[in-house]
């Protein structure tokens, strides 16, 4: 999975520490969820700091109205689907990134670069060559957000898998005891 440098500019490859056939620890698991229990608290901590250094006084429906609506913004329809390949692929021409979206139209990938950039995450360099090209990268604002999205998406994964193993120990509501 590509993840960022420190200086936010370019992502790197984090390589499997060991084969995908060798099992982990046996206390891996656990390691892992205490790890994203102490990120949740982190973040906690982080969004209460912002919140008192901003000192805003806001109505918590007014907020979450605010939140849906920026959600829906940046990461509406085709959106998430540019950011993650521009995370993936850092700088990337108009026409490589269509063919990377599969089932993307010429037209809405325009329209949500379009919209992408004016909300600060995409930007677009128009390169000096005949005929003229365009070449797309996350912004500075993107990559955080891709960033901040990284241990989101791991958590996700990681949850997901646990989820399917423990389903696979359940008992289906046919095969329950009566």
């Amino acid at each position: 999975m590509p993840v960022m440098t420190s200086t936010l500019t370019a992502p790197t490859t984090v390589g499997r520490s060991r084969p995908a056939s060798v099992a982990p620890r046996a206390d891996a698991h656990d390691d892992i969820e205490r790890a994203f229990l102490d990120f949740r608290e982190a973040a906690v901590r982080l969004a209460e700091r912002v919140n008192d250094l901003s000192s805003l006084e806001v109505d918590p429906l007014s907020a979450a109205r605010d939140d849906l609506h920026l959600v829906r913004t940046i990461f509406g329809k085709w959106s998430s689907d540019v950011l993650i390949a521009l995370h993936a692929v850092p700088s990337i021409g108009f026409e490589d990134l269509r063919r990377h979206l599969d089932g993307i139209s010429p037209r809405v990938l325009s329209l949500k670069l379009k919209e992408l950039e004016q909300n600060g995450m995409v930007h677009r360099e128009i390169l000096d060559t005949r005929p003229p090209r365009v070449r797309y990268a996350l912004t500075e604002r993107g990559w955080t957000v891709a960033w901040l999205a990284q241990p989101v998406l791991l958590y996700l994964r990681h949850t997901d898998r646990t989820l399917k193993r423990t389903a696979g120990d359940r008992p289906r509501v046919a095969d329950a005891p009566a």
